[in-house]
């Protein structure tokens, strides 16, 4: 093992307590047992549970879009994080990945992919294609026509991936989340095919059991308890009610409910945060816990309130803080997971599938969603939950415990100007696997145009530099102070020393609001450093100043990142200390009397001026860096103001953002 290799393990174990330890020793053994004696599976259908219940259609759905979808899948053709890969079909190679072509042996041991760079490299994308969303396709693409080719493809499909992935061997028996999220799909295609269980090959309601064994030996406990558990008992449910056919299952049903109903409680601030502080992964947690709810509604096991008004606050902190064109703000990482789609435009529509499902539960919409979107598909095939919360809840622009604030007038409406501040903690538990070193930066929209962003995610492993980037401090409107992070980086997904915020005041109701809050990130420099921000912004006069204090006795580089949309033009102007920003209709100038600005785009030396839009895609952007060189407590000052000139947006464009904002109004 490499030097890297074994100073990981030193990091990672001082975030593991003492019981995690024995843990992770105890199923390390367990899987060279389950390598070297593998289960082995008998299957008894009881009559009363031999079917499951029926799919019906939803009114308006798009038949051409879903067929061609499925038409895509029998060509050999996925939608892989927006883009057309070919992986074949029937016969898929489900072992290999399909952006690398590195097929993975079934040889290895659970742990071996996870320690080689290039099989941990390969491993996010090969599992995108194994969690078998097209499965769902084909069998939506029956559910449609009734052409029984689809019905066969979707059967032929699974029988493929049983054969290349035996048990317990393969990187597809390597992580109990991509377990839970395939039991998923295949309930969801079993359900739209109208299949009996005697049609079901026995070998898949084999695979089904061991998938529910799998997950309920392998579930993510301690410190890596996070949105992976609750997609793992997600599956675990869904399958434990689906094909209660085995002596476990109502063991397995009961618990998996129980972890549900407590990880809903302890992953999720009361104001509706998640607490790993990325709103990529609380849509992926929205999913789990939404579909395992209606499940149980189904089967007559209703989850309590105390869950669906979880459910329902986390909706409504999405709500919150998207811009009036339903677009959210990136957030802590996002690597564009899905528990399901049941939509061709799925992705895109993934805020505004939850927000209809709030709306039609809490009777604000006049009927059942329809059309091809999931919304519509899921409130067609389960009934409305009986203990969600339908009373109107207060409006909310302050979310103190997950530490995000809404400033801005006119939410909601074309004329809005959005702000949305972070001074939020970096993650859950102690490795924070999926936060950015991001304490009191801030996204900004004004019209409905994009000016200040978070730049997002780009890639997990396929390139460290590029992994560390992103999830830096230098790749967010914050403040860097002699080039380090707020936080500390220990690993891909660990954090080690964590930068603790605290909000010191918070005006959202005066004319010029205003929000203050500090972090102690740097205090662990030589010289301790303390940063406070000051954000005011006057609607009225088109006005925001940011003032960041750094309260310390020596001396220090104090940088100040600012990120820009690409549809932005940058330009100096005259005055060297002031930048003209041009998107649309839309004139800013950045003005920074007290720092040396550079306008970066595509930098490698300094890493800078980059943006990514989605998981794996990477393009170039506007960053603006002031630097400073201080002695002592210092404030800076940055003022933006802003003017606009005609109408808005044309009458069209107007019309598409009023539909909008009449569901991603501020609740």
């Amino acid at each position: 093992m490499s030097r890297a290799g074994i100073d990981w393990y030193v990091r990672r174990l001082s975030l593991m307590s003492a019981g995690e330890i024995v843990w992770r020793v105890s199923q390390a053994i367990g899987d060279r047992v389950e390598r070297l004696r593998p289960a082995r599976v008998s299957v008894t259908v009881r009559s009363a549970a031999a079917h499951l219940p029926g799919w019906p259609v939803p009114e308006g759905v798009d038949v051409a879009a879903h067929v061609a979808q499925a038409e895509a899948v029998l060509a050999g053709r996925v939608e892989l994080f927006g883009e057309p890969v070919s992986v074949g079909f029937p016969d898929a190679d489900w072992n290999r990945d399909p952006v690398s072509g590195l097929r993975l042996p079934l040889s290895s041991w659970k742990n071996d992919y996870l320690r080689s760079a290039s099989f941990v490299a390969a491993l996010r994308t090969l599992w995108e294609v194994n969690r078998h969303y097209q499965f769902v396709a084909l069998a939506q693409g029956y559910a449609l026509t009734g052409e029984r080719r689809f019905r066969e493809a979707a059967l032929a499909l699974v029988d493929s991936w049983i054969e290349s992935c035996p048990y317990p061997r393969g990187p597809n028996w390597v992580s109990a989340l991509e377990h839970g999220i395939r039991l998923l799909n295949w309930y969801l295609g079993a359900r739209l095919l109208r299949l009996a269980v005697s049609e079901m090959p026995r070998r898949w309601l084999e695979s089904i059991y061991l998938h529910c064994r799998f997950i309920d030996r392998n579930r993510s406990r301690f410190s890596s308890a996070n949105n992976h558990l609750i997609g793992e008992m997600a599956g675990l449910y869904v399958a434990a009610n689906a094909w209660p056919f085995w002596p476990e299952s109502a063991k397995w049903r009961e618990e998996a409910r129980r972890v549900l109903e407590s990880e809903a409680r302890l992953q999720v601030h009361e104001d509706g945060v998640g607490r790993e502080q990325t709103v990529g992964y609380q849509i992926f947690v929205l999913h789990f816990l939404i579909l395992t709810g209606l499940v149980g509604e189904l089967h007559d096991r209703p989850f309590t309130r105390e869950y669906w008004s979880i459910v329902r606050s986390m909706i409504g902190f999405l709500r919150a803080i998207a811009d009036c064109r339903g677009r959210l703000p990136d957030f802590g990482d996002c690597d564009e997971g899905m528990g399901f789609m049941l939509s061709p435009q799925a992705r895109a529509r993934r805020l505004q599938d939850l927000l209809e499902l709030d709306d039609y539960w809490s009777d604000r919409a006049p009927g059942c969603p329809t059309g091809s979107s999931a919304a519509a598909w899921l409130a067609t095939a389960f009934p409305r939950p009986v203990n969600w919360p339908r009373e109107e809840w207060p409006r909310a622009r302050a979310f103190p415990q997950g530490g995000y604030f809404v400033l801005g007038r006119d939410l909601g409406s074309p004329r809005e100007v959005l702000l949305v501040f972070d001074a939020g903690p970096l993650g859950y538990l102690s490795i924070a696997a999926h936060g950015h070193a991001d304490c009191l930066s801030f996204v900004l929209s004004i019209g409905g145009r994009r000016v200040l962003v978070d730049p997002g995610t780009y890639c997990y492993h396929r390139d460290w530099k590029w992994r560390d980037y992103f999830r830096s401090t230098a790749a967010h409107n914050t403040v860097r102070v002699d080039g380090e992070n707020q936080s500390e980086i220990g690993g891909p997904f660990m954090w080690l020393h964590k930068a603790a915020p605290r909000l010191i005041s918070l005006s959202l109701d005066s004319p010029v609001q205003r929000i203050r809050a500090q972090h102690d990130g740097y205090r662990r420099l030589r010289d301790g450093v303390i940063h406070e921000r000051d954000v005011r912004l006057d609607c009225g006069n088109r006005e925001l100043e940011v003032q960041d204090t750094l309260q310390c006795n020596g001396a220090h580089v104090v940088e100040r990142f600012w990120h820009l949309d690409p549809e932005c033009e940058v330009r100096r102007m005259d005055d060297a200390s002031s930048i003209l920003i041009e998107t649309g209709n839309l004139r800013i100038e950045l003005a920074c009397s007290d720092g040396e600005l550079r306008i970066l785009r595509g930098s490698l030396e300094p890493r800078a001026g980059w943006i990514s839009p989605r998981f794996g895609d990477l393009r170039e952007t506007t960053t603006i860096v002031a630097t400073s060189v201080i002695r002592g407590t210092t404030r800076l000052v940055t003022r933006f103001r802003w003017t606009v000139s005609g109408q808005d947006t044309s009458r069209r464009e107007e019309e598409v953002v009023e539909t909008l904002s009449r569901s991603v109004s501020v609740v």
